[in-house]
């Protein structure tokens, strides 16, 4: 066997996120490839031949029953996957995500992601490299087998690894022990690593990332009379003064479904939230948030507007939960913390030992940790909370290392030329099953 890690063959790191999904080369600075999670799925009378291709050319040795139940269950539906397939309309097309709650949901959305990642756009053959993939802190035992499952018996995979995204931001970020906040579309969480490992008692998580601060702007949105129409429904627009009502003619686009309306929603208001949206830098002051310079942006239907306190307002739901909530969701909002209490509490629940080794290790990673001012007030915030404690805070200046990070500690890990040693082979796989992945892949 190839010696893996090393010069002779490139590893394969693969990131699939709530939002987005990093794929490419280890020993690379970013991902060869990004794309959305989200995939379309549409009913098709008749199977995919693309698929059955696909499953032929690949030597399917050994495929566990769980996988031939998801290949039946494919049967009749076709995936749209990628930025312009999956964001392209379609009569009734869904859309999927494979993670909830950072977790493996949906299996078939999953391998699809996979197929689209490594034969699509690496356009490479995963029998020749070895796949290090990243998986959530509190991912569990079943899921991880089951990853591994995917690796081994269904793209035929030589080597694979599986290691926790907490550890991976702090590997990338040259600490071996550190906090790991990490903020991305669909979670919050707080994560404690010590030497290399996660101290699983002091993981703290929540559902309140970018998708749920985007539904809030949208709801806001609505609240004040103003509809976001995506870009798939503009046919002609007209100008307009700010903030008087879109002059638009819509295109026919009927039996559209109601996910593939939203989703395409949460696109506009997403390149609203990078234009405009910001953090407080210290304590929230609507007083003194009203003097900021307002910031203007254009919708797809050419509604514009100046936005001066309504751009702080709804990334404060970060350090503020409950209070500037729109729309309550369907779980309750009032357990929640902010950030900042989040980094505390999570510190908190270590050992005295190790405490001032964290707070002096803060690193901020994920999408969402990218509005200005968000480091400065988690800074403020935390020397509040623990002034007896030095504290330091770690954030990548650049925005690309900051939304990648996982990915590039992954990248970093998987090139070592003494982590060929840490590989699980298939040939390990076939005789200890997933167990094997407890002893290597702490």
């Amino acid at each position: 066997m190839a010696t893996y890690g090393g010069d002779e063959v490139s590893a394969l790191v693969i990131d699939v996120g709530t939002c987005w999904t990093k794929a490419g080369y280890a020993g690379e600075d970013a991902p060869k490839s990004v794309f959305p999670s989200w995939v379309g799925v549409t009913k098709s009378e008749e199977s995919n031949s693309n698929e059955e291709i696909r499953d032929e050319n690949m030597t399917d040795a050994g495929t566990g029953q769980s996988l031939d139940q998801q290949s039946s269950s494919k049967k009749g539906l076709k995936y749209h996957v990628g930025d312009s397939e999956a964001s392209c309309w379609r009569e009734n097309m869904d859309m999927k995500n494979p993670l909830k709650d950072g977790l493996v949901d949906d299996w078939d959305a999953l391998e699809e992601i996979w197929n689209y990642a490594f034969l699509d756009r690496l356009r490479v053959n995963p029998e020749e490299h070895p796949i290090l993939v990243t998986e959530a802190s509190w991912n569990t035992r079943e899921i991880r087998e089951k990853i591994a499952e995917l690796a081994f018996e269904k793209f035929n995979f030589p080597a694979f690894f599986i290691c926790k995204n907490a550890v991976l931001s702090a590997f990338a970020s040259g600490k071996p022990t550190a906090l790991v906040l990490d903020s991305g579309g669909g979670m919050t969480s707080a994560v404690p690593v010590y030497d290399g490992y996660v101290l699983k008692k002091g993981i703290l998580k929540q559902r309140l990332g970018g998708e749920f601060i985007s539904d809030q702007i949208l709801n806001d949105f609505k609240n004040r009379g103003v509809e976001i129409n995506p870009h798939y429904l503009i046919n002609k627009k007209s100008p307009v003064e700010a903030g008087e009502a879109a002059q638009v003619e819509f295109k026919n686009r009927p039996n559209t479904n109601p996910n593939y309306h939203y989703q395409m929603q949460m696109r506009a208001i997403h390149e609203y939230k990078e234009s405009v949206c910001q953090a407080f830098e210290n304590t929230y002051d609507p007083n003194t948030v009203g003097t900021r310079p307002l910031k203007s942006f254009e919708f797809p239907d050419g509604y514009n507007n100046q936005f001066g306190v309504e751009r702080f307002a709804l990334p404060e739901i970060m350090f503020q939960p409950p209070r500037f909530v729109v729309k309550q969701p369907i779980y309750d909002i009032n357990e929640y913390q902010g950030v900042s209490q989040l980094i505390y509490n999570s510190i908190s629940s270590c050992d005295v030992d190790i405490r001032p080794h964290l707070f002096n290790n803060i690193v901020l990673t994920g999408g969402n940790t990218l509005y200005p001012g968000f480091t400065d007030r988690v800074n403020f915030e935390m020397y509040n909370l623990a002034p007896a404690n030095k504290i330091k805070i770690h954030a990548a200046g650049n925005s690309v290392e900051r939304k990648y990070n996982n990915w590039v500690g992954g990248s970093i890990l998987a090139s070592l030329g003494t982590f060929h040693q840490l590989w699980v082979s298939k040939k390990e796989y076939e005789e200890s099953g997933g167990s094997i992945l407890e002893k290597k892949c702490q």
